[in-house]
């Protein structure tokens, strides 16, 4: 089963969405830019990771609990508001993941935060010494390192259990396509107060030293570092490994996209950088529940759209219940967007968040269907709207 995701966070669709009365509305794709961002290697590769991992990290999840007799733990929409806590327990039948995504490649002073040498390339011979057990290594070949392979998601998806990340690269002999999983068990290393101090500078929330004006302070600038990117104030693991790169990344303006799930909040995260800007933009993916409520309003909603939402957007579960995959963007506030530099050396109020969302959607489980359901969730309360604990 697949996604359509071609909106990402490019602009691809219509500015005149399909509106209906009960506040959902059908977006259709830009045919013009859609084609654009298909000739585009970094776009198309970009969406084809997104399209393996959502597989990955939610649909195949769902039926790993399915296939045991557990039922799924879906996550309540109200999780995504910035600053909602993460249940702490980790659920093992949930896959996780940690790609970094690079249109280029590392530069060599950062190969200190990447770590990444000829040791962890993706060699055959490495992937034995490393993880000698694998699933179907032995089907391994050297050609399927390339995104355009037709068996790169197999590939890909026999990695993502291991541990730290897999980076995806622009190669300079990348053949007839540019784009190469080039190496595996990557480790970011940087120290966080290190990211912390670098944000609060860049925020303008201290002139200096990160211990300035104390460590409670510190406290909450740690708390407010983690909420920058949507994630609990108690992320840890690979949640921070991807707040890291996202940073550095961001900071040297290289364009490239952090993908990171966990099993703790079964949501997937993509964190993307540009060339532009400093800004990172933040998407998040998770399961939806969908209650009698929300599908009554979806099927009055599309009595005049030009598809059918029962089999381009929702599926029945073993249980029957019926279950889709929201899409929530956001965007950085006033307090968590970078001063004027004349602008006075300002104090972090914990209450002011750093970040709102932008907007949500329900996406296609489809390729060929390249539509979204704009649908307010976040925010609103349903019968269905508790998290599975």
């Amino acid at each position: 089963m697949w996604l359509c995701l071609f909106s990402m966070q490019f602009d691809v669709e219509r500015s005149n969405p399909v509106m209906t009365k009960d506040s959902c509305s059908l977006v259709l794709p830009d045919a013009k830019v859609l084609s654009q961002s298909r000739q585009d290697p970094y776009l198309v590769t970009r969406e084809k990771i997104a399209h393996s991992l959502i597989e990955y990290t939610l649909l195949d999840s769902y039926h790993n609990f399915n296939a045991q007799g557990i039922p799924y733990p879906f996550v309540s929409p109200s999780k995504l508001r910035p600053g909602s806590p993460t249940n702490a327990k980790e659920f093992e039948l949930q896959n996780s993941a940690l790609v970094i995504l690079v249109d280029g490649t590392i530069p060599e002073k950062m190969r200190k935060n990447f770590r990444f040498r000829e040791g962890n390339r993706l060699y055959k011979e490495n992937l034995l010494e490393v993880a000698p057990d694998l699933t179907e290594l032995h089907q391994y070949k050297w050609s399927m390192r390339h995104t355009n392979h037709e068996k790169f998601n197999s590939l890909l998806k026999m990695l993502l259990p291991l541990d730290y990340a897999l980076l995806v690269q622009r190669t300079a002999d990348g053949d007839a396509w540019p784009f190469e999983l080039t190496h595996f068990h990557v480790k970011v290393e940087r120290l966080l107060d290190n990211a912390i101090r670098g944000l609060a500078l860049y925020l303008n929330y201290i002139e200096q030293s990160l211990y300035e004006r104390g460590e409670e302070y510190v406290d909450v600038l740690e708390k407010k570092f983690f909420e920058y990117f949507n994630f609990y104030h108690n992320a840890s693991g690979r949640r921070c490994a991807a707040s890291l790169a996202a940073q550095l990344l961001a900071w040297k303006k290289i364009p490239a996209t952090v993908f990171i799930s966990s099993q703790q909040t079964r949501r997937l995260t993509f964190l993307t950088t540009s060339s532009t800007s400093e800004e990172i933009a933040i998407e998040q993916y998770l399961l939806l529940k969908v209650d009698a409520e929300l599908l009554a309003q979806l099927t009055a909603a599309s009595k005049n759209w030009p598809l059918d939402i029962h089999q381009d957007f929702l599926f029945q579960g073993p249980d029957q219940s019926t279950v889709a995959i929201l899409r929530a963007r956001f965007e950085h506030t006033e307090a968590g967007r970078p001063t004027s530099p004349d602008h006075p050396v300002r104090t972090v109020n914990s209450r002011e968040k750093w970040i709102r969302l932008k907007d949500e959607a329900l996406v296609s489980i489809h390729s060929g269907q390249a539509a979204k359901i704009n649908c307010s969730l976040v925010y609103r309360r349903l019968a269905s709207d508790t998290e599975t604990k």
